[in-house]
């Protein structure tokens, strides 16, 4: 932090400075991707509106040195030139980079969403498929199988046993 009254003042006054630059830049900005918009949905009486507000937005900024004169030139040129390539008929997309990426984000997520509902399709196919197949076949019975499921199965033990135990259950029997 400063110590001196003028380094005081001085960054005052840059912070409300750069506050109102700013809001000048965003009123800007603002404006041209409001007549990007126009551009994009193909509405060519609002975006005939739209120009001159962008336009006077745009020299705003550069009589306030916000943005450089050339700059503000050339952002003018650029959103004429879309203008007269809409009323030509040309085809024009203007899109910023986070309506691309968000467009991007929503396209991927609908394949992922689209593949997940393809994955679960298959399985619930197969899951019908093996059910079908198994209603399908005849239980088939054999003499020896008939015989085993009439008697409870005996219990195998697989304990092992010490001489003395081995010794002891031979002499009960």
């Amino acid at each position: 932090m400063a110590n001196i009254k003028s380094s005081k003042k001085r960054i005052s006054v840059s912070n409300t400075k750069k506050l109102q630059n700013q809001m000048i830049r965003s009123q800007m900005n603002t404006a041209i991707k409001k007549f990007n918009a126009a551009i994009s949905e193909n509405d060519l009486e609002t975006a005939k509106q739209l120009l001159p507000i962008a336009s006077s937005k745009i020299d705003n900024a550069a009589t306030k040195n916000v943005i450089h004169k050339n700059a503000a030139n050339r952002k003018k040129a650029q959103i004429a030139k879309t203008l007269s390539q809409l009323e030509k008929g040309i085809m024009v997309i203007k899109v910023d980079a986070k309506t691309l990426k968000q467009a991007e984000q929503k396209a991927a997520a609908q394949k992922k969403a689209a593949e997940a509902e393809a994955v679960k399709a298959q399985r619930t196919a197969a899951k019908k498929a093996k059910e079908e197949s198994k209603a399908g076949q005849t239980k088939k019975t054999t003499k020896k199988a008939a015989e085993t499921t009439d008697k409870p199965a005996e219990k195998k033990t697989t304990r092992k046993t010490t001489k003395k135990a081995a010794e002891a259950t031979e002499e009960s029997k």
